[in-house]
C-alpha cells in the first residue's frame, strides 16, 4: 500500500521580508519532508520556487531531490501569483488550467509512487472575502476539468481563500474529504494570517485545505510551516500556515 505525504503553503511571494522568511521555509520544509508540496504566490521574477528547491536539495545529499513544476497566471499578476509544485516522486503528467476568471489557474500533476499513480491539483482561488460565489464557480470548473481525465485517486489542495460555511466547501465535499477535518473532527482554528501580514484586515480563519478522494486512507494530518523564528515571535515562514497529510492509497 503506497504511502505519500502531501503539503500545501501559500508563500506570500516576496512580501513580508522574504529574505528573513526564506530560511524558515527551507528549515521547516526539510523537517517536514513531504513527497509533494504545492506552493501558491510564487514570485517568478526572483525564481522563488527554484530558490527554495535548490536550498532544500543542498541538504538532502544522496537522498531523492525535489523537482518543481511551475505555472503562471495569464494576466498582470503573473510575477507574484504564480504557483508551483515540488515533488520527490516521479511526475509523469503535468497540465495547467486557466480558471477563466480573475487570472486564477490550477495545476494537475500525475505522480507515480510505490507502483501506483495518483493525481494532485494545486490551486489558488480568488481572494476577496465577498467573492464566495466566484470561488465556488472556480471550484466547480476544476471539478469539471478533472472529469475529463482518467479517474485516479486525487488530492486537491491549495489556498481556497474560503471560510467555513462558504459554498465552495460544499462543492468540494461532494466528492472529497478534508484531510485535516477527517483526522481531527474539525478544521484548524485558522491558517491565515500570521504576524507577517501587517496590512490586510480581512477576518482570520481557515483558507487552506487538502482535499482527498475516497481511495485514500488519511493516516495523519496537521498544520505545517507554523513555527516562528527562535529570535522573533512575529516572523513566520509566510502569512499563511501550511497543511500536510499522510495518505495511504487503498489497494
Amino acid at each position: 500500500m503506497p504511502r505519500v505525504k502531501v503539503a500545501t503553503l501559500n508563500l506570500f511571494n516576496r512580501m513580508g521580508d522574504w529574505e528573513s522568511r526564506q530560511p524558515l521555509v527551507v528549515d521547516q520544509l526539510v523537517k517536514l519532508m513531504p513527497d509533494v508540496i504545492g506552493f501558491q504566490e510564487i514570485d517568478l521574477m526572483i525564481d522563488q520556487g527554484m530558490e527554495v528547491s535548490r536550498e532544500v536539495n543542498k541538504r538532502l545529499a544522496d537522498q531523492e531531490h525535489y523537482r518543481i513544476k511551475h505555472a503562471t497566471t495569464p494576466g498582470l499578476m503573473a510575477s507574484i501569483f504564480g504557483i508551483g509544485t515540488l515533488a520527490r516522486v516521479e511526475c509523469v503528467e503535468h497540465e495547467v488550467l486557466d480558471l477563466m476568471s480573475f487570472e486564477r489557474i490550477a495545476q494537475r500533476m500525475v505522480y507515480a509512487a510505490g507502483g501506483a499513480r495518483f493525481a494532485l491539483v494545486n490551486t489558488h482561488l480568488h481572494h476577496p472575502p465577498e467573492a464566495a460565489d466566484e470561488r465556488a464557480e472556480q471550484a466547480e470548473y476544476i471539478l469539471r476539468w478533472l472529469d475529463r481525465h482518467e479517474a485516479l485517486p486525487t488530492v486537491v489542495s491549495g489556498d481556497f481563500n474560503s471560510y467555513a460555511g462558504e459554498r465552495v466547501i460544499d462543492v468540494m465535499k461532494r466528492r472529497f474529504r478534508s484531510a485535516y477535518e477527517t483526522a481531527h473532527g474539525h478544521e484548524p482554528e485558522k491558517t491565515w494570517p500570521t504576524p507577517v501580514n501587517t496590512y490586510d484586515d480581512a477576518p482570520a480563519g481557515t483558507l487552506d485545505y487538502i482535499y482527498v478522494s475516497p481511495e485514500f486512507k488519511i493516516v495523519e494530518a496537521g498544520l505545517a510551516f507554523d513555527q516562528p523564528a527562535t529570535d522573533n515571535a512575529d516572523l513566520f515562514p509566510s502569512d499563511h500556515l501550511g497543511l500536510y497529510a499522510v495518505l495511504d492509497l487503498d489497494g
